[in-house]
């Protein structure tokens, strides 16, 4: 049987899309030689959308909230990048859990999974456009170099933070009835 995409699920992926929004707005700016990047809590929010709310619903809020994040705060040409990115975050930790939430080695690995593959895709993105841009191969390696330093950073924090987290509000939400993932 085909799920739907209900009402609830689109007021879901709208919540959390806007805690995704906010959550990037908790940053610090590092200037590279092609860009600025930096080191914010947004992947902690994808992270934890994908982890309470499943698959679907988590890489959607992910991709939306951190694709109006881009195209609001300077970052616009990125935005259809960050969309893919960002749901494959959420995406990937609600796959994982999928069917067994409460599992801390899995809480952990899926947030490991979804927090890494984003530094790849993003490193790997950069790595690119920096050689289309006609960038040395030095300049390009040494800015992603330094991207790679933050956006590792991020994603360790935020498998941190999002494997501690997600079991409280879980509880939370079990216990309000808010929850509704289907497992």
């Amino acid at each position: 049987m085909k799920r739907k995409f209900t009402t609830q699920d689109m007021v879901i992926v709208g919540m959390m899309a806007a805690v995704v929004y906010a959550a990037t707005m908790i940053r610090i700016e590092i200037p590279t030689p092609m860009g600025k990047t930096m080191i914010h809590m947004a992947t902690v929010a994808c992270l934890i959308s994908g982890l309470l709310f499943g698959p679907v619903r988590g890489g959607l809020a992910g991709g939306i909230g951190s694709f109006f994040f881009d195209i609001f705060n300077g970052w616009a040409s990125s935005a259809p990048f960050t969309l893919v990115f960002k749901f494959v975050i959420g995406f990937l930790a609600g796959l994982i859990t999928k069917g067994k939430p409460q599992s801390v080695p899995r809480t952990l690995g899926a947030c490991a999974a979804g927090g890494y593959a984003y530094s790849v895709l993003y490193l790997t993105k950069d790595f690119i456009r920096d050689l289309l841009l006609g960038g040395a191969m030095e300049t390009a390696i040494a800015d992603v170099s330094v991207k790679a330093v933050t956006s590792l950073t991020n994603g360790t924090l935020a498998i941190i933070v999002a494997t501690l987290l997600a079991p409280v509000l879980r509880a939370a939400l079990d216990r309000a009835g808010l929850r509704l993932v289907k497992q």
